[in-house]
Order: C-alpha cells, then sequence, then structure tokens
C-alpha cells in the first residue's frame, strides 16, 4: 500500500527517506446527558508531504487553535 499527500496527492518514495507530516485533532465530547464532562477523542486528519502542503490544506479557522480568535478580538 502506498500513501499519497492528502493536499497534492503525491506519493511517498518506497525504500528512502522522506519527511511525513500528520495532522490529529482532539475532539471533545460530552460524557454525559448533561454535558458536565467530556471525553477526549483523537480524529487522523490524514498524511502530508511538505509543511506548505499542510498549511494550505487547513482552513483559517484551524490554523487557530480551538478558539477562533476573530470572533474573541470584537467581545473586548
Amino acid at each position: 500500500m502506498s500513501m499519497h499527500c492528502k493536499q497534492c496527492s503525491e506519493s511517498f518514495p518506497k525504500n528512502q527517506p522522506f519527511d511525513l507530516f500528520e495532522l490529529r485533532r482532539h475532539m471533545y465530547l460530552p460524557s454525559d446527558p448533561d454535558g458536565a464532562t467530556h471525553s477526549s477523542m483523537l480524529e487522523d486528519g490524514g498524511t502530508f508531504c511538505s509543511r506548505k502542503c499542510l498549511t494550505d490544506y487547513l482552513k483559517a479557522s484551524d490554523k487557530s487553535g480551538i478558539m477562533e480568535l476573530g470572533a474573541m478580538r470584537n467581545k473586548f
């Protein structure tokens, strides 16, 4: 099975060293009906051949981390 970059679809070379960038996201889901406790789940987001492909794949809201920094600016 050969691996491909999720952004540019370039295949990773076989039997040769290569850089690999992986995207993993934490998802916090409520564990109880009240939503008082949460469980953390790790989601696989794919593999990328370069840091540029990874940043091109991410949306602006993904790059800012967990909270939307643009929306927080207007609240203060």
